[in-house]
């Protein structure tokens, strides 16, 4: 059973044993935040056994875990969003655990998932990634690929599409943004697409407030991700690349899409910045525990090139 699959259990189980009117003891997304690492490893655990139940007594499958997940079924909705086409070759920069790989892969022709993943604490990324493509039957329509979005590795024109689903907040700046942006532009084809997904700096809920509360807590605290770009900045990016043309649309699924779990660890910092993080960190955690966690909206920019 591959780790990246199981994760999305964690928010399927609930509607799965609804779905084949079962009672299970599971806590809901909620409470899993902010549980100690020791804690979330018992809960990854049984979601593991209640699975695996599910699988033998009424056949589900992977793919009912993931279409009864909120990751799955926003990037399901973003799929359609794209309007993608059966013969469309696609790259997928920032690919992570291919969650939206998977979802385009249902209504397109072939997927390339890049990443740079595999590097502190990652090791067996691309094994886990693997995995996944086979427990959902798609190993023949994805692969994966561990590259930097600076230095596509592919020739001027390859793909139909390139898409980077709540992914450049893990870039290190601005500056690599737009290398990325620049390099996906080059891979595609005469008049095809760079399209862009993810979440603004601003909450209509307050399931969506408690989100952009502890994804600042992590963006501070933990290295690896940006804070949410404003729109503003984002569209200057792409017009500084030279698209032809640009959309631009807002997209509000509330789903849970991109939960910012982590445990906060301030050891590594200044006595005062300590004190400060676990005030942040306890009142997001709080925040969420009552209201649910939700991504904020997103921006969709469409970029031809």
């Amino acid at each position: 059973m591959g780790v990246n699959l199981q994760l999305l259990g964690i928010q399927a189980i609930p509607r799965l044993a609804e779905k084949f009117g079962v009672h299970v003891e599971f806590p809901e997304e909620r409470m899993v935040f902010g549980m100690l690492p020791e804690d979330f490893q018992k809960v990854f655990k049984d979601s593991r056994e209640i699975l695996d139940g599910l699988f033998h007594e009424f056949k589900a499958s992977w793919w009912d875990v993931y279409d009864n997940s909120d990751i799955g079924m926003e990037r399901i909705a973003l799929a359609k969003e794209m309007q993608l086409r059966e013969n469309d070759v696609i790259l997928d920069v920032g690919c992570g655990r291919g969650y939206f790989s998977i979802a385009a892969a249902k209504f397109s022709k072939f997927i390339v998932g890049l990443d740079l993943m595999n590097g502190f604490e990652r090791q067996g990324w691309w094994t886990n990634f693997r995995i996944s493509m086979k427990e959902l039957n798609l190993l023949g329509k994805v692969i994966g690929l561990r590259s930097d979005a600076r230095s596509i590795p592919f020739k001027d024109s390859s793909f139909s599409l390139a898409v980077a689903v709540h992914s450049i907040r893990n870039f290190p700046d601005k500056e690599s943004i737009e290398g990325a942006f620049s390099e996906m532009k080059r891979v595609v084809t005469k008049k095809g697409n760079v399209i862009i997904v993810e979440s603004l700096p601003i909450a209509r809920t307050k399931a969506q407030e408690a989100h952009l509360q502890l994804f600042r807590c992590k963006a501070k605290c933990t290295s690896g991700e940006l804070d949410f770009l404003p729109e503003k900045e984002l569209v200057e990016i792409f017009h500084r690349v030279g698209f032809s043309r640009i959309e631009i649309k807002h997209l509000n699924y509330n789903f849970s899409a991109a939960p910012p779990f982590f445990y906060l660890d301030s050891s590594s910092l200044a006595e005062r910045e300590r004190e400060e993080a676990k005030k942040a960190y306890d009142r997001a955690i709080d925040m969420i525990k009552k209201w649910g966690d939700a991504s904020p909206p997103a921006v969709f920019v469409k970029a031809t090139k």
